[in-house]
């Protein structure tokens, strides 16, 4: 009796229990950069609470829209760093760099200062950082062919 020990292959897995709405990788990446796309498609605010009605006054927390985008790049990101390739990596380091050297030049102008002027520059800059990192990101999807097709057959 053969008891050798077999793995899935990671990329084309579809989820277990033998249901038919399993995610492979390449499907959650593909739904995770929708994510972003529909994140970065709005008109972006800092977060706020929003009161609503008179005794009792109902009270509701609406999210800095700019940094739900910007933690969706990230996770996107992070889903992929696995796959980064050599052209990617490099890329990566790069756009690090120039956000570390930004956030240093922020800290030292600031001076522990910040106002409405300093906020909105930087959020602009992290916007506009994101968006760079975003479309490295897709590229890098394309690389590795996970906007391809799936045949009818092989979803079944």
């Amino acid at each position: 009796m053969d008891e050798s020990l077999q793995f899935q292959n990671m990329d084309s897995w579809k989820g277990g229990g033998g249901s038919k709405f399993g995610l492979s990788f390449k499907q959650i990446i593909l739904m995770h950069i929708n994510r972003c796309v529909l994140n970065g498609s709005v008109e972006w605010h800092g977060g706020y609470w929003n009161e609503v009605g008179h005794n009792p006054t109902t009270r509701t927390y609406i999210h800095n829209s700019r940094e739900v985008y910007c933690n969706s790049i990230k996770m996107l990101r992070a889903l992929l760093l696995a796959y980064f390739d050599k052209k990617m990596g490099d890329r990566d380091e790069e756009l690090k760099e120039e956000y570390d050297e930004k956030l240093e030049e922020r800290s030292k102008d600031n001076e522990g200062q910040v106002n409405d002027a300093t906020r909105s520059k930087w959020h602009e800059y992290k916007i506009s950082w994101h968006i760079k990192l975003f479309e490295e990101l897709v590229q890098l999807s394309k690389r590795l062919n996970f906007f391809e097709e799936t045949s009818a057959d092989e979803e079944f």
